[in-house]
């Protein structure tokens, strides 16, 4: 897959998750149920969707956008570690783009001079950037009108007309460079749903791969992801990492910060 005269996107699904130990989507959703009422909190009908429990949330008027906004953005700053471990990943030029479905702020903070933030309200997105391209693809914690974290976001976000640039500059990265899209949790019900989004407009899917942490291969998830294109590599996560730092030329530690985390396994195509 990786050839060394090529750039490459790297779509994050869980991988910030785990090696920055940040709180999961079902995490994040649990954060919010604990202010609702018994009454309320028995509508979360999966765990797993950050979506579906957010705009419960906001429809049971349990809080504000706002305040929905600043406790996901404490979530994050009181669970980042490991950091460190992502100092060099950012200095390279064979990465063309990164896609993110979370909402911290770390990649820019590590190296803003090395990353171009583009977030689906950006106006215009200019046709060259010198520096990784960074697309925030529900936004980030910055603000709260700027974050698209329930059902009625996400709708949102596919719909209206002034969001359709940025999705296709997205498709168009995808089409031109081998995207990796790293370790995909098939429990996260919203995740699958944002890729299926995308990658059903993108036109050429030859260079499409995945891994995924999920120790329970979910056959309908699997089959549904390859009908969009999507690859599952025959790697270990430690193979992965191990081709990675090759292809990147950088002191990639990523054991070091996952040790404990590591479950070795094979990946299914």
């Amino acid at each position: 897959m990786l050839q060394d005269n090529s750039k490459i996107n790297i779509f994050l699904g869980s991988f910030l998750t785990r090696v920055l130990e940040y709180p999961s989507k079902r995490d994040l959703s649990r954060v919010l149920t604990k202010d609702m009422k018994e009454s309320i909190r028995g509508y979360v009908k999966d765990e797993n969707s950050l979506f579906q429990t957010a705009q419960l949330y906001l429809d049971g008027l349990v809080g504000s956008k706002s305040t929905l906004q600043k406790k996901i953005k404490r979530a994050y700053e009181t669970n980042a570690t490991n950091v460190e471990i992502l100092d060099d990943f950012l200095e390279n030029d064979k990465i063309n783009a990164i896609f993110s479905t979370d909402y911290d702020l770390t990649l820019e903070k590590i190296n803003l001079s090395k990353v171009r933030k583009i977030v689906p309200t950006d106006e215009k997105i200019p046709d060259e950037i010198s520096e990784i391209k960074l697309y925030k693809l529900l936004g980030d914690v910055t603000r709260y009108d700027l974050m698209f974290a329930s059902t009625q976001d996400f709708k949102k976000l596919k719909l209206l007309e002034i969001h359709k640039k940025f999705f296709d500059k997205v498709r168009e990265e995808i089409e031109n460079y081998p995207t990796l899209i790293m370790d995909i949790d098939l429990n996260d019900v919203d995740f699958i749903e944002v890729l299926e989004f995308i990658l059903k407009g993108v036109k050429n899917k030859e260079n499409i791969y995945a891994t995924t942490i999920s120790n329970v291969l979910k056959a309908k998830t699997i089959e549904r992801l390859n009908g969009l294109g999507v690859k599952f590599l025959p790697y270990s996560e430690e193979q992965l990492y191990s081709e990675l730092k090759n292809f990147l030329s950088i002191d990639f530690d990523i054991e070091k910060g996952i040790k404990n985390n590591i479950i070795e396994k094979k990946y299914i195509r």
